[in-house]
């Protein structure tokens, strides 16, 4: 049996198509991208540091080499000419000391898939072709984005768990993307942090991995970073389904001195078994990924799931579903792109009811996310008044204006329709900024903090973390940036926080829902 007919009779075994974890050797075959340490001394040398030196600074660690470079950046870039015009092209993402440096590569990375080798132009369309169901990967340029264009995109670990995802027609970018400098994991920092959240990443990749067959391509076996995550998986996993797993990851390693691949089995971190192909080319395997049999592309059945989903939740198809009788949908007229018939209309109605009850099962936690990402998709007016009087009880700060304003509660001048309102949330209603400010110590600390007075971001950027957080109250809500105050709420909200942190934290969401979405504090 060939090695194409052995792959495709592998893929054969799973009802789900497969996931590709992909890895900076696809950039390199590709376009020619450096690896990470050429990557750091390209931007040694452009900023006139020297390499050698701060590889010895840094004890020879990659990580530790970024973050000792990121901080000459910090101190240099400003008044260097290799800055142009990028201060103001990227001022939105020049939030911290390592931004200078996630801004060059940034700027260096979102333009390098346009230069793909020919050579390898036929193997790519054998690779667009591909009937997958997504991709996880660690490269932060834009390829994987261009050849499967119809796929949704998230960003870092806050952007898998703080989005709307269903497993189809995806891509995660779980070390960030060059669109999104700070999003980069390049520095010491960065991967500690990246670790701290490694168990909940691994929870996430959990399903995908038991559920499909995941390709790696373009790591080595040895890649620390992959079997940490792949270490995390296997402590989820009983021993006794370990041998289950080993049909579901194939490690792909290449090989130049290979005339013709070859499917064998290995073994990695010595107890997990996995498939080994060890191939020059990546031409077949795309080859019998492109051949493999799908009824419905990936990028529509997304679609249909995100329909059904608004569907379910909402009760309005919103024009994008057809829905029938049973016994009717063979009566449809002309060619329809799919029909969903799902039992009785009647009994469709009990889904509002499903989704009430679920609703009901939400925390303050849930709120607060949906405050900062604004993608749950949840009904406001269930939300007020089906949800707020479960939670609000003994919950001292929640944010609560997004929903009042989007159930219609708010008029233009502020003022708020209590009727039929719990009195828990007609209390929280009648707060104002300055309600979230604590007094004594703590309001004296703010006379002495100017950069509240000059902004959020100005704030932000100067202060450590701990003091942003007891301090981002008081900045004066007329001169508020809710654009930047979101986006570092966004980057924030999974941290680790203490429990006096995190009130602090939900409190500054209360003030940015009260800022943003009140009527009281100017157009929203």
């Amino acid at each position: 049996m060939t090695f194409k007919q052995l792959l495709s009779e592998h893929f054969n075994k799973f009802s789900a198509s497969p996931f590709l974890f992909v890895g900076s050797g696809i950039s390199r075959r590709y376009m020619g991208a450096e690896n990470w340490e050429n990557l750091l001394k390209r931007f040694c040398d452009l900023i006139g540091e020297n390499y050698t030196k701060i590889r010895s600074q840094a004890d020879g660690d990659l990580t530790k080499i970024a973050s000792v470079l990121a901080r000459s950046y910090s101190e240099k870039w400003w008044d260097s000419e290799i800055k142009a015009s990028k201060d103001v092209q990227y001022a939105e993402h020049l939030l911290k000391s390592d931004s200078p440096l996630k801004v060059e590569i940034a700027d260096y990375l979102k333009k390098i898939h346009e230069n793909v080798n020919e050579e390898f132009r036929e193997e790519i369309e054998f690779l667009r072709s591909s009937k997958i169901d997504g991709i996880i990967t660690t490269n932060w340029d834009l390829f994987l984005e261009s050849i499967f264009n119809d796929f949704s995109v998230f960003i870092g670990q806050e952007g898998l768990f703080a989005s709307r995802n269903y497993g189809i027609a995806e891509i995660y970018k779980i070390h960030g993307s060059c669109k999104d400098p700070n999003s980069l994991i390049l520095t010491h920092e960065d991967y500690e942090k990246f670790r701290k959240k490694n168990p909940y990443l691994s929870s996430k990749l959990l399903t995908i991995f038991v559920e499909h067959p995941i390709i790696f391509l373009g790591y080595s076996l040895s890649d620390p970073h992959i079997l940490e995550i792949l270490e995390e998986i296997v402590e989820c996993i009983p021993e006794n389904k370990m041998d289950a797993l080993k049909e579901n990851i194939i490690f792909v390693e290449w090989d130049p001195e290979l005339d013709k691949p070859t499917l064998t089995e290995s073994v990695l971190l010595k107890t997990l078994p996995v498939n080994l192909i060890r191939a020059a080319s990546y031409r077949d395997i795309f080859e019998v990924l492109s051949e493999i049999k799908r009824r419905i592309p990936a990028h529509v059945f997304r679609q249909i799931k995100d329909e059904l989903y608004d569907l379910v939740l909402t009760n309005d198809p919103k024009g994008k579903l057809y829905v029938k009788e049973v016994d009717d949908v063979g009566a449809l007229e002309g060619q329809q792109e799919f029909v969903v018939g799902y039992g009785a209309i009647s009994k469709i109605k009990k889904s509002e009811e499903m989704a009430r009850q679920g609703l009901i099962g939400l925390s303050r936690e849930d709120i607060v996310r949906d405050v900062v990402f604004d993608n749950g998709g949840y009904d406001s007016v269930s939300i007020v008044f089906d949800v707020f009087p479960n939670i609000i009880k003994g919950q001292i700060n929640i944010p609560v204006f997004k929903y009042l304003n989007a159930s219609g509660l708010i008029d233009e001048g502020g003022r708020v329709n209590e009727n039929g309102l719990c009195d828990s949330l007609v209390a929280r209603i009648r707060n104002n900024v300055e309600d979230y400010r604590p007094s004594g110590g703590e309001e004296r600390r703010a006379n002495t903090v100017p950069q509240i007075n000059e902004g959020i971001e100005q704030l932000y950027n100067t202060v450590d973390f701990n003091l942003f957080l007891r301090m981002a109250v008081f900045v004066p809500p007329e001169i508020l940036n809710l654009d930047a105050l979101e986006k570092i709420l966004k980057k924030h909200a999974d941290d680790d926080f203490s429990s006096g942190e995190k009130s602090q934290f939900i409190k500054i969401v209360c003030v940015y829902d009260l800022v943003k979405y009140s009527r009281r504090y100017g157009p929203e």
